[in-house]
């Protein structure tokens, strides 16, 4: 578009922390709980250590686009693939025609980096302009880009009078006053063994990921670095159960504020592995909950995927997600046959 100009992003993330904010709360306020990253989480999660990049549309002087792609690597039965993970697509309202030049603008950047494909999550809702891009895009360019699967969330509702003011529908706020003291409850609270993750751990949470992780169909691969700085956010936290003096299981979550009525302070459960029993799993998620509402979260969601320990989950009355998503595949010129994996283990951008 004339006047408009495509490059690397070099600022403090406050300026696309706003943007965010202001374009995906007029899409999906009132419909959604909108996820609205701060600044602080877009440090960690897309700055210069994470090695992401980070196009952004500039309009003059005015920031009216950006997106982001993280690396990774996926391993897909035996093979090992480099990829990428594309998320928070934004475009200003009044700009709506970049969205596909900065798509294709990141294509070719991934082409030119090696990648085989990427991936991006998106929300289930055909009302929307970002379902509806996408659905488009698909139909468009079958050869660059198509949906994959569906997937859900566990949620927790750890401050149930909190979620019940946010709700967005009558119903929700119904069941949320009736149910509100069962849907807090869990078997258990703080356990001893259970501690912060320091980095001398890093090793062997490294060993337990890749374990758990083994037998799965997809399944992100964690060089140390890179696990290094997912597991160090300060911003948020992760947590390892510890016996005999040996990491027996790690839990890794990031805070975010989800918009609704008013604003819910949530937790992301991002990765889980252990060598625990079922016993050990359900302390471990009570302790979680318990910290988290110890630090005024209101409600913990996780990935319904194979990494995430459901019966622990049930027993600590984790409730099936009502929010769907869509994961969907790009591809580079590089050929890569893929059908839709049955277990996989990946963090949800």
């Amino acid at each position: 578009m004339q006047g408009v100009e495509l490059q690397d992003y070099r600022g403090d993330f406050q300026d696309i922390a706003e943007l965010v904010r202001r374009v995906w709360v007029a899409e999906y306020g009132g419909k959604h709980l909108v996820p609205v990253p701060d600044a602080a989480f877009l440090r960690w999660r897309v700055g210069l250590e994470s090695g992401a990049l980070c196009p952004a549309a500039y309009d003059g002087t005015s920031l009216v686009g950006s997106v982001f792609s993280l690396p990774h690597s996926l391993r897909i039965g035996a093979s090992v693939y480099p990829v990428a993970l594309y998320t928070a697509l934004t475009v200003d309202p009044d700009h709506r025609r970049l969205a596909l030049p900065m798509v294709e603008h990141l294509r070719r950047h991934s082409e030119e980096r090696g990648i085989a494909f990427a991936i991006g999550m998106v929300p289930n809702d055909p009302t929307s302009i970002s379902y509806r891009f996408w659905t488009k895009y698909a139909q468009t360019f079958p050869q660059k880009f198509r949906f994959l699967f569906r997937g859900s969330y566990w949620a927790k509702f750890l401050a149930p009078r909190e979620l019940t003011r946010a709700a967005l529908e009558a119903w929700q706020r119904l069941a949320g006053r009736t149910l509100g003291p069962l849907l807090r409850f869990t078997p258990h609270g703080r356990d001893a063994r259970v501690r912060p993750y320091r980095a001398a751990d890093l090793e062997r949470c490294a060993q337990l990921l890749d374990k758990a992780s083994a037998g799965f169909d997809w399944a992100l691969v964690w060089p140390p670095e890179q696990l290094a700085h997912y597991l160090g956010n300060p911003a948020s936290g992760t947590l390892v159960f510890e016996h005999d003096g040996r990491v027996q299981g790690m839990v890794s979550y990031h805070c975010l504020v989800l918009e609704g009525r008013e604003a819910v302070r949530t937790a992301l459960i991002d990765l889980w592995a252990d060598d625990l029993t079922g016993a050990e799993r359900v302390r471990l998620v009570s302790h979680l909950c318990s910290e988290l509402r110890e630090r005024g979260v209101h409600l913990a969601i996780a990935p319904q995927c194979a990494m995430m320990p459901t019966a622990a989950f049930l027993a600590n009355l984790f409730l099936p997600g009502l929010e769907h998503f869509h994961v969907g595949a790009f591809f580079t010129q590089r050929v890569v046959s893929l059908s839709a994996p049955k277990t996989w283990s990946m963090v949800v951008t």
